[in-house]
C-alpha cells in the first residue's frame, strides 16, 4: 500500500506545504455502477483539487478486482480509448458500503506509463485477488486530497487544498483529467492457454478411446 486511508507523515508535511486548511472536499461526485460484472472505464475532469470521485458497486461472488488509472502518464483504457498524459497525480482507495477502509493502492503501478514531461510514472493501481461479495465504494482523488490522520470512516471527509490548479508531489503542474479503469473476473476462474490445451489433448483422446473399448467389451 502506498498511502492507505490515513496520511503518512511525508504526505501530511506535503499537505501543510501546499496550504491545506483541513477542510472537507469541495464536492463529491458519486456514481452507482450497480453489480460489477464487466470492465468499466470512467473518464472526466476534476474542476477542483479537492473534488472526490466516488464509484459505488457491488460484487455478488468472490471477485478478482483490478483498478488502475492511465491519465498521469497516458495509455490505453479498458474500453480501447487512449488517455493522454498530463492528468493530476491520482490516488485510489477502496471502502466497503459502510464506509470502512478496505485497501489502498499499490506502491507503483505495474501498468503505468512514464510521463514524458516529468519523467515520472505516478498512475494509481489497486488489486485484490479475492474480493468478497458485497457492496463497495472506490474513491479517486488528487494525491493532496486525503482523509485526515484521525478519520475512521469515509463519511469523515477529506482534506485538500481546494485550489483550481493541480501539481504532483514534485511540484510539476498538471491538469484535472482522469481516466479510471475497473476490471473484474470471478475469483479462481482460469482459462487454459492454447499451448496448455494442446498438451492435454492427447490424454483426452486416449481417455475417449479407452472409454469406447470398455463399452465394446461390455456389449
Amino acid at each position: 500500500m502506498r498511502y492507505g486511508s490515513k496520511l503518512s507523515l511525508a504526505s501530511a508535511a506535503l499537505l501543510v506545504a501546499f496550504g491545506s486548511q483541513g477542510a472537507n472536499a469541495a464536492s463529491i461526485s458519486t456514481t452507482n455502477l450497480g453489480v460489477l460484472s464487466s470492465n468499466v472505464t470512467k473518464t472526466g475532469t476534476l474542476t477542483d483539487e479537492a473534488q472526490v470521485i466516488e464509484e459505488a458497486f457491488t460484487v455478488t461472488s468472490a471477485t478478482s478486482l483490478i483498478v488502475f488509472t492511465t491519465s498521469y502518464g497516458g495509455g490505453t483504457n479498458l474500453d480501447g480509448t487512449m488517455a493522454a498524459a498530463g492528468g493530476f497525480q491520482p490516488m485510489i482507495t477502496l471502502y466497503n458500503s459502510a464506509g470502512n477502509y478496505v485497501m489502498g493502492e499499490a506502491v507503483t503501478s505495474p501498468v503505468g506509463n512514464t510521463d514524458a514531461k516529468t519523467g515520472l510514472a505516478l498512475d494509481a493501481y489497486l488489486t485484490d485477488n479475492n474480493l468478497i461479495a458485497g457492496g463497495y465504494i472506490l474513491t479517486l482523488t488528487d494525491i493532496f486530497n486525503q482523509q485526515s490522520a484521525t478519520a475512521t470512516n469515509l463519511s469523515d471527509g477529506f482534506t485538500g487544498t481546494g485550489g483550481p490548479s493541480f501539481a504532483d508531489v514534485q511540484g510539476n503542474m498538471r491538469n484535472g483529467d482522469y481516466a479510471l479503469n475497473l476490471s473484474v473476473m470471478s475469483s479462481g476462474t482460469t482459462t487454459p492457454e492454447p499451448a496448455t490445451f494442446w498438451l492435454i489433448l492427447p490424454a483426452l483422446m486416449g481417455a475417449a478411446v479407452l472409454f469406447r473399448r470398455r463399452r465394446t467389451a461390455a456389449s
